[in-house]
């Protein structure tokens, strides 16, 4: 969880214009729950690029997920999820 925070964070620093970012961690059901945000121009896809498919690709390798919302004209949220035993 710690390396896809921070290329998530590496991400809005290079490409989402933003002024703030946010980070939110919690753990609830056995899952443990880590949201970056930003208040920058939006956009993000998963096909523009490795980025958010590196993201992916690591969370995966855990049974974890990545939700990615991030309208034109922001807000972008990247859901990680990733279950403890």
């Amino acid at each position: 969880m710690y390396f896809a925070a921070a290329e998530a964070l590496t991400n809005v620093t290079k490409h989402s214009g933003a002024s703030r970012a946010w980070v939110r961690l919690r753990h609830r059901a056995g899952v443990l729950s880590l949201t970056v945000g930003d208040d920058g121009h939006g956009g993000a896809r998963r096909d523009a690029g490795t980025g958010l498919r590196g993201i992916e690709n690591r969370l995966s390798a855990f049974d974890g997920s990545l939700t990615v919302s991030s309208p034109p004209c922001g807000p972008t949220e990247l859901i990680m999820e990733l279950p403890c035993a």
